[in-house]
């Protein structure tokens, strides 16, 4: 992971690979929690190049202003952004859309549903 200074900031969202970056403030215990999953994030999602930046080196428009605080980006879009202290698997859920298999799972039981019911009209 890096640590982000204010000057790399700029060729980070410049970018075309996507960045997943943990913004933090040194001081707040709630950050201090969210290393880990954060950490752990980092080794499960390889194609994601991940950062953080401390609340000083954050500038002032890009309008941060709650911690922890995280955002998926792909160049200057932000693609997905959170914040607060969570689990881990909450957070891969919401920055990097684990919603698929329970859109699945829903699916395949309205078609269950569906086809039984065509048996029975038929």
């Amino acid at each position: 992971m890096k640590e982000l200074k204010k000057e790399d900031l700029q060729s980070v969202l410049d970018s075309d690979e996507p960045v997943a970056i943990f913004f933090y403030l040194q001081e707040c215990r709630h950050c201090k929690v969210m290393q880990k999953p954060w950490n752990e994030l980092e080794k499960e999602e390889p194609n994601v190049k991940f950062c953080k930046i401390e609340s000083s080196e954050i500038p002032s428009e890009m309008g941060i202003s709650s911690f922890p605080h995280f955002q998926k980006r792909k160049g200057k879009k932000v693609e997905k952004e959170v914040g607060g202290e969570m689990k881990k698997e909450e957070l891969k859920e919401k920055l990097f859309g684990g919603l698929g298999g329970m859109r699945r799972t829903r699916r395949r039981r309205a078609r269950r549903l569906t086809r039984g019911r065509r048996k029975v009209r038929k």
